[in-house]
């Protein structure tokens, strides 16, 4: 197994390649492309603006290519998830007297008209459903996050309550720092569940043949709609999905656990030769305050769920699921990880904020202890001390880069990107 990696001065791109069992090399790819709209560092760009643009809003795409013999040559398979900022009104402004500033909820717009506009461009960009996996606090002492939270959930709701049902937002919440702090806790199990359940609602694109994994999808979009199926909360240590609305919470299981002992027998293995591609349709979007350090392990989640009917579906394994313990799971682990390292270290000062994976890899917890406060460190300088003249930088070269292109002097092409590495 071999890699290559770079990243841009924006956005970030890696491969592996790798050989499945004697079936053939492939290629694991993973392309982030930040978009340009409302670019920004950390403190300095929050929220969402008046036209529905988001912070930190970064495309993933994870892109398998069989490059050789089998029974699928030359076949290829992608699934793409976004992150991006909650798409409200709010703020932070950077304080070198404290490393977390409070957060403010700058107005109050009581429609909600510019979330309603970041969704409805996300459902142009990648069709419906969208599903929104919030993984910020619920309980704090001093509240900060947890106001942005109850504002966002009414927000989902309120959208949920105009919208049709097919055009219904997913709202799935789940409070990763609790969780986490069990010492029995399982953080990749839960969020994989969540990740399981995605993809039977979207699936993703495969240059082979339609499985049940879509027909099944279908059915579960009919039956999970309205507004009561769309807000959820992940609560407590075993990971259950709770309905929540305006004023009560009522219990439910997650359905995607007991998917998952006969997912087998759901999907068919794929032959490829003659048959059409499947597509995908929707997007899982995930977000905690940041987007960095929360959202980068769901994200690997996802991605680990994703890989295992990938390959199934190309033919390249016997089953669509990948063992966590696997080569190639670390392989993917990697991948994510550096990734969020590029992303964290363009919009935050600093390598992203990790505990999962280096537990995961079996590192000494105190050198990782060590290295999470030096990282904090390296973070709270550049918001308190570089980022103003960083974030001058990068206005002067978005308003040059439009500045050429309205007078058409920039090549286009189907998918818009600049010289920079970016894409929107």
């Amino acid at each position: 197994m071999r890699g290559s990696f770079g990243h841009r001065s924006l956005g970030f791109h890696q491969r592996v390649d790798a050989d499945s069992n004697g079936r053939g090399v492939h290629s694991y790819s993973l392309l982030c492309k930040l978009c340009v709209f409302f670019i920004n560092l950390r403190y300095l760009k929050r929220g969402v603006n008046d036209r529905g643009r988001v912070a930190n809003d970064v495309e993933t795409e994870q892109i398998i290519l069989d490059e050789e013999a089998g029974s699928c040559k030359g076949k290829m398979s992608s699934v793409v998830q976004m992150r991006g900022s909650i798409p409200l009104f709010w703020s932070q402004e950077a304080s070198r007297f404290s490393p977390k500033p409070d957060i403010i909820l700058q107005r109050y717009d009581p429609t909600y008209q510019a979330t309603k506009l970041h969704f409805e461009d996300l459902a142009k960009r990648y069709g419906n459903p969208i599903i929104v996996l919030n993984l910020i606090k619920t309980v704090e002492k001093r509240p900060r996050e947890m106001m942005l939270r109850r504002e966002f959930a009414h927000a989902v709701g309120y959208l949920n309550a105009i919208l049709s049902e097919e055009n219904q937002l997913k709202f799935i919440h789940w409070d990763f720092h609790k969780f986490a702090k069990s010492k029995s806790a399982n953080v990749l199990a839960v969020l994989g569940a969540v990740a399981s359940e995605a993809l039977d609602l979207t699936s993703f694109y495969c240059s082979g043949k339609p499985s049940l994994v879509k027909k099944r999808a279908n059915q579960l979009n009919r039956t999970s709609t309205g507004r009561d199926a769309s807000l959820r909360d992940l609560r407590g240590k075993s990971g259950d999905l709770v309905k929540i609305g305006s004023g009560s919470e009522n219990s439910n299981s997650l359905t995607s656990r007991e998917r998952e002992g006969d997912l087998s027998q759901q999907i068919k293995t794929d032959n490829c030769d003659g048959d059409p591609p499947r597509f995908q349709s929707g997007v899982l979007r995930t977000n905690c305050i940041d987007c960095l350090d929360r959202t980068n392990v769901a994200q690997y989640a996802y991605g680990l769920a994703a890989l295992g009917r990938q390959l199934h579906a190309m033919g390249l394994t016997d089953k669509p699921k990948v063992d966590p313990d696997s080569s190639i799971a670390a392989a993917l682990m990697d991948m994510y990880q550096s990734m969020g390292d590029a992303l964290a270290q363009q919009y935050g000062g600093s390598a992203a904020h990790n505990t999962v994976f280096p537990e995961r890899q079996g590192k000494w917890k105190a050198t990782t202890q060590s290295r999470e406060f030096l990282k904090s460190i390296k973070r709270y300088y550049s918001n308190a001390y570089t980022d103003g003249e960083k974030q001058d930088a990068i206005n002067l070269t978005i308003s040059h880069f439009f500045f050429f292109k309205i007078f058409g002097l920039l090549p286009t092409t189907g998918r818009k990107t600049c010289s920079l590495g970016v894409g929107f």
